[in-house]
């Protein structure tokens, strides 16, 4: 480099490289492989058990908590599951909200990559948009998110879904009943997106009621965050993905949208004000119900519970920053991936490719040393 040339560089054109959001904090605890549960899943990957061709007498449901953006936290506490080859050992399995994208991407065999695209608004920035909510339209608008980026700028392999042999449980608040309700029994691609819009369908900041099997809809956590009202009924184990650390508790909206969301749904349903109202109060007892199940030895359906440790990284529902989402996702999958194998992962941020032809169906996944061959 000649003189003149170090002469024109100018300092302030200098930047320091970002520190590596991956790097390995805070410690994980709660090595989970003695837990019952957790033992009849590895069994279950082990013994090469499929959906549908079981010999052990179990039926084994994976119940996932959502919460907005903080779903990125079971997002990536579903891609251990993923990675780890542990998806065929669930019989069905449930979400709420966002927890019902990462139970519908984890089918999908996407779930990693779902993770990776909440950094982005869940693939494309413009799912949020002020100017659309200045005039009357949707805040958050996941109608766009579901039925053009995850069709074709990102899309979504339903046929992966359909093929795997897994129920899909997305929960939602049924707008007449002011109750939680389980859409289930989804039998195309129309039917999953339709579930996954009324599962996280927020009041009047992601748009009005969806209509959806002649009933209206808004997201599940107005009712129920963590989907365990059918799990408990129709399995004999439960593994819950919670996204928040024992004894943390819910926070509540900024009072201003609370009055607006309270506004908003007493215009369609009185009913659902007290649930609006209500809804830390509720998941707190419903949390410390969860911890209950999980603490007993004698519980029938068996519960084990994955959730971040104490001190952890809280985000909340509406968090947007992308290191922040990139540590909160690491954070899920290092959380889980501990819990399953009693090892704290070294994670990496690389591209991954994603095929998307024809071919895609022939790829093979190498997942923790073994072969994989995706749902057709």
């Amino acid at each position: 480099m000649q003189p003149s040339t170090l002469r024109r560089m100018r300092l302030s054109a200098l930047h320091t490289f970002a520190s590596d959001p991956l790097l390995a904090t805070p410690a994980m605890a709660d090595d989970q492989r003695s837990h019952p549960v957790v033992a009849a899943i590895l069994g279950r990957r082990d013994e090469g058990s499929l959906p549908g061709e079981r010999s052990d007498g179990r039926r084994i449901a994976l119940v996932i908590e959502g919460g907005g953006m903080r779903g990125v936290v079971s997002a990536g506490m579903a891609a251990a599951i993923e990675q780890l080859g542990l998806r065929d050992a669930f019989d069905e399995v449930h979400g709420a909200s966002a927890g019902a994208f990462n139970a519908t991407f984890l089918l999908a065999r996407q779930a990693s990559y779902l993770t990776a695209l909440y950094q982005h608004g869940y693939g494309d920035p413009a799912f949020v948009s002020v100017r659309s909510a200045i005039h009357g339209g949707p805040l958050f608008d996941l109608d766009y998110v579901i039925g053009e980026v995850w069709r074709t700028q990102r899309p979504l392999c339903v046929e992966r879904i359909l093929s795997s042999g897994i129920e899909l449980h997305c929960t939602a608040t049924d707008v007449e009943r002011a109750a939680i309700a389980d859409l289930t029994d989804l039998r195309d691609d129309a039917e999953i997106r339709c579930a996954l819009r009324a599962s996280a369908r927020l009041p009047w900041l992601a748009g009005p009621p969806v209509s959806f099997r002649g009933r209206r809809w808004l997201d599940a956590t107005i009712a129920e965050a963590i989907p365990l009202h059918v799990a408990l009924t129709t399995a004999t184990d439960l593994l819950v993905l919670q996204t928040r650390p024992h004894g943390v508790g819910h926070t509540p909206l900024p009072s201003l949208v609370t009055r607006l969301t309270e506004r908003y749904v007493k215009r369609i349903n009185p009913a659902l004000v007290e649930l609006v109202r209500t809804r830390s109060e509720r998941y707190d007892e419903l949390s410390d119900r969860v911890a209950a199940l999980a603490s007993s030895s004698s519980q029938t359906p068996a519960v084990c519970v994955i959730r971040p440790p104490a001190g952890s990284l809280l985000i909340g529902q509406m968090e947007n920053r992308r290191n922040m989402l990139a540590i909160a996702g690491s954070l899920g999958m290092r959380t889980a991936w501990n819990a399953l194998t009693g090892e704290d992962p070294e994670l990496l941020g690389v591209p991954i490719a994603h095929p998307r032809g024809k071919d895609a169906a022939l790829t093979q996944q190498h997942v923790d040393g073994q072969q994989v061959r995706p749902d057709v």
